[in-house]
């Protein structure tokens, strides 16, 4: 009995992949496509890494940071959507966002951040009017 209440006190719930493109909104799955591809250019990681469910390398687990910081600032997602776009808690987007907000004190790094904040959302925003037309 003591073992149930404790999973239960802790919330313990299975950590799997991200939401399929077939079940996530067509809004969020165009911010993960502009996501994705700026994330596998600029960190030169494999596509679709940053969807899958284990953390990863350390490479990995900051490029996909830095993604969930820039889904959430530049998209103007929140921190649940975002969480539920990488099959993440908000808490844990939360930490990301801090992480990254934490390296910006390089002035490299907040250029380039600054950068992809502008580019990203250019990119989601393109890829909906091409498919509109």
């Amino acid at each position: 009995m003591l073992h149930v209440s404790r999973n239960l006190a802790l919330k313990m719930r299975p950590r799997g992949a991200a939401f399929s493109v077939t079940a996530e909104p067509h809004r969020y799955r165009q911010a993960r496509l502009a996501l994705d591809l700026a994330m596998t250019s600029v960190f030169g990681i494999e596509t679709g890494v940053l969807w899958a469910g284990s953390r990863g390398v350390r490479d990995i687990a900051f490029a996909r940071q830095v993604a969930m910081y820039l889904a959430h600032v530049s998209c103007g997602m929140t921190l649940t959507d975002v969480g539920a776009m990488f099959g993440r808690d908000r808490t844990t987007v939360s930490h990301g966002c801090l992480k990254v907000e934490f390296h910006r004190d390089d002035p490299l790094f907040d250029r380039a951040l600054d950068l992809l904040g502008w580019a990203l959302p250019t990119l989601v925003m393109r890829s909906e009017t091409r498919r509109t037309h």
